[in-house]
């Protein structure tokens, strides 16, 4: 009897033992941020502003296509007292030929701020008025 109850502590203090650790580290929430056409937003220090749809090749819904497309932006973005500079940022084409990320808008030290997505998304036969562009922001503070 004394072994079994051994044996059954023995389990117990085995499972205690095996729980996650908690000093896992969290990540920081994902922020998404809508940024109409020709506003401006400022995220922690850096103004953005959405200035234009350069293109939208992007399959439209219910068409079958042999490429999914890209959409390219332009935007301007300013930090600190600098001038802003003009960038171009394509959604749906991953890296350019020189590997860097062509959907990074700002990136330093403690702030990621990535285009995530731009609606609406195109349909077969609608034509889409350049005011409805709004460009999703993905803010990463570390």
């Amino acid at each position: 009897m004394k072994s079994l109850l051994f044996v059954i502590a023995l389990l117990f203090s085995v499972g205690l033992f095996a729980q996650d650790s908690t000093d896992t580290t969290v990540k920081a929430p994902v922020i998404i941020t809508k940024l109409p056409i020709q506003k401006t937003a400022t995220l922690k220090g850096v103004t953005i502003k959405f200035v234009s749809v350069v293109s939208d090749s992007r399959c439209p819904k219910n068409v079958n296509c042999i490429w999914a497309g890209e959409v390219v932006l332009l935007v301007d973005v300013q930090h600190g007292g600098n001038k802003a500079e003009a960038k171009t940022i394509t959604i749906g084409f991953k890296r350019n030929p020189t590997g860097q990320e062509t959907d990074i808008i700002f990136k330093d030290e403690s702030l990621t701020i990535q285009a995530m997505n731009v609606s609406p998304y195109p349909e077969y036969g609608v034509e889409v008025n350049a005011s409805d562009y709004v460009l999703l922001l993905d803010v990463e503070a570390y």
